[in-house]
């Protein structure tokens, strides 16, 4: 199964920037795991701000399943599940917090558009986040 790491870096007031790598685990048959990077190339990622309240909030950070979805307003997307408090958190593309709805965003550079945080590229980018992890599920793990 794949494992999606996103390390949170910038902490601003109206966005959270992370860095989001993809590894491969292989377990062998004593039990040891080695984990092998697939993609080198940098993807961004932008959540909402931390807030005081659940449904303005980036989600906790930690250790989630996600799984393929396609839903009215987005296809071919991966669901985050079991977020405490919330729901219907996605991974797609969009560019700024206005975006997001508490769903995390994917870039291939991170800049500004109209002042505010951005990622940028970002269908280009999740389309090449979809080709590495295809239609299966996988585990996220979010660090601050």
């Amino acid at each position: 199964m794949k494992q999606v790491k996103i390390n949170r870096g910038a902490h601003l007031t109206q966005a959270t920037i992370g860095v989001l790598t993809i590894s491969s685990v292989t377990h062998n048959p004593i039990g040891d795991e080695t984990i092998h990077q697939v993609d080198y190339a940098p993807i961004y990622t932008l959540e909402n701000p931390l807030r005081a309240t659940d449904k303005d909030n980036r989600i906790p950070a930690g250790e989630y399943k996600c799984v393929p979805y396609s839903g009215a307003k987005y296809k071919n997307v991966y669901h985050v599940q079991n977020v405490p408090n919330r729901s219907a958190i996605l991974i797609h593309w969009g560019n700024t917090e206005k975006d997001t709805e508490g769903c995390i965003l994917l870039g291939n550079r991170v800049g500004e558009i109209n002042g505010a945080p951005a990622v940028l590229d970002s269908r280009k980018c999740f389309e090449r986040f979809r080709e590495l992890i295809g239609q299966n599920e996988f585990i996220l793990i979010i660090e601050d």
